[in-house]
């Protein structure tokens, strides 16, 4: 199996690098079979799951993650919930022994395993129980990643940056550049350079950067995707707001940085800043999740972050139009672009909807 799983993984990277793999397309029918045996080895012998020897297994199952074929996909996160399950089992069932000492709960196999899923969300899905798991999945690696710092021990600070191991820091940028291409290394940079000021005007003091940068990816996919995907965010959010938002700690900062980051996406759905249509049911989903946070933070806490966001939003929608109004002036060329591109734009949606009446009237 670990064969046959590490062969899929070096399709997956050369898929990446721009490789060429088309004899070898066929390559995920042996990681999927043998994925499904190793899950029916663990659900008869419960005592693998946490075995030492399996370690390397976990750790190229983490890497698939980001395999694309959707198959492979919903087979890896049932072992990976299989594996938080089996942990928070042996949790209760042993007090002593922390939930860092087991192989994936370390802060940088979580945070690559939550930057994998959110990589997952950009693909559409095939069914609910798919979506059920991805939900189940992003809600505990977040919460456990909460759970590892205390309140202003940040992972760019030197308590806590100088006692992570070289494979881990690598660990940490791979997670980075997954999650955004373009931005990945310095977001890196930020955490191992110390703790920015401009983040921290942004943030607060939250417990972890990390849950920070993963809150604020997903809410960007939430009103980048359809209504499929929103319904998941909006649903972890509603999960993990009780358990990393703390209304009675004293260090207010942690409440604020999570709870704009929570709120923003809920906001523009609920008010009708998301850019696109939203159906009555995404916003009653988000109405909900937004409810759930204001009785976690307390209506005193709540209102401040809400009248924040609110103004943050008006003034960035004053400066595009102001930008607009200049353009004719400043670049000519750019704003007959972009008319062009509006016309373009409302030419296509005028005529989806003339053959969208066309096949009604057909229809009936």
């Amino acid at each position: 199996m670990t064969s046959i799983f590490q062969s899929a993984v070096d399709v997956l990277k050369n898929r990446q690098l721009g490789v060429s793999v088309e004899a070898t397309d066929c390559s995920w029918k042996g990681a999927y079979y043998s994925l499904i045996l190793l899950e029916k080895i663990l659900h008869q012998f419960h005592g693998l799951c946490l075995a030492g020897h399996l370690e390397d297994m976990w750790e190229t199952i983490c890497e698939l993650l980001l395999h694309p074929h959707v198959w492979l996909r919903g087979v890896l996160n049932r072992l990976v919930a299989f594996y938080f399950a089996s942990v928070y089992q042996a949790d209760r069932a042993n007090h002593e022994k922390s939930l860092g000492t087991f192989f994936l709960m370390t802060p940088s196999r979580l945070f690559l395993v939550a930057v994998s899923l959110c990589c997952q969300l950009k693909a559409l899905l095939m069914d609910g129980a798919a979506s059920t798991l991805i939900t189940q999945n992003l809600a505990s690696t977040i919460c456990a990643l909460h759970s590892f710092f205390v309140p202003n021990e940040l992972v760019g600070g030197d308590s806590t940056w100088s006692t992570l191991e070289h494979h881990e820091q690598s660990r940490f940028l791979e997670a980075f550049q997954v999650l955004d291409s373009l931005k990945g290394r310095s977001m890196f940079a930020s955490l191992t350079s110390g703790y920015d000021n401009q983040i921290a005007e942004e943030n607060g003091d939250c417990h972890s950067l990390l849950v920070y940068y993963l809150l604020k990816r997903m809410g960007k996919i939430a009103l980048q995707t359809e209504a499929v995907q929103m319904k998941i965010i909006f649903n972890v959010f509603e999960l993990i707001s009780p358990k990393i938002i703390n209304p009675v700690s004293s260090q207010i900062g942690d409440v604020r940085g999570y709870a704009y980051q929570l709120l923003l996406p809920l906001y523009k759905v609920c008010e009708g800043y998301a850019g696109k249509v939203i159906s009555d049911d995404m916003k009653k989903l988000a109405q909900e999740a937004l409810e759930c946070i204001r009785d976690t933070l307390g209506m005193n806490n709540f209102a401040p972050i809400y009248t924040r966001i609110r103004k943050n939003l008006k003034e960035k929608r004053d400066r595009r139009k102001h930008r607009e109004k200049l353009m004719p002036v400043v670049n000519p060329m750019r704003n007959a672009k972009r008319k062009r591109r509006i016309a373009d734009k409302n030419r296509a949606n005028n005529k989806r909807k003339v053959v969208t009446m066309k096949i009604i009237k057909w229809r009936h």
